[in-house]
């Protein structure tokens, strides 16, 4: 893979991850079944991003490798509290919607300093 395209990899990657964290910041308990199906829905976003940049960082520099692998370990437990919210009702729902948020606002970071690096 070129440095052209790894970059645009890891660009691609974090606008990703940015868009999985808006998606979360923006759904609300108002619909619970609608609610129920976006979560659903980020979780499944949240597993795959994880996995290509799981494929990503076998071909990166030691510094790189260890951003991406903290950014995909921040979006697979994303997907997990995603899925958690997903099946939660009440206080639990928010406390997992809010866990699920934060860890997708920590990969959105490694990825940064991936890029960075």
């Amino acid at each position: 893979m070129s440095q052209a395209s790894v970059k645009e990899a890891l660009d691609q990657a974090h606008e990703r991850a940015q868009d999985l964290y808006k998606k979360l910041q923006t759904f609300s308990a108002e619909d619970a079944a609608q609610t129920r199906a976006d979560f659903e829905k980020a979780h499944a976003d949240a597993k795959k991003l994880a996995n290509n940049i799981k494929t990503l960082a076998e071909h990166q520099r030691a510094e790189t490798k260890t951003h991406l692998k903290e950014a995909q370990t921040a979006l697979e437990e994303a997907a997990k509290r995603a899925k958690a919210a997903a099946d939660a009702r009440g206080a639990e729902f928010k406390t997992k919607a809010g866990e699920a948020r934060q860890r997708a606002k920590e990969a959105v970071k490694h990825l940064a300093e991936a890029i960075r690096s």
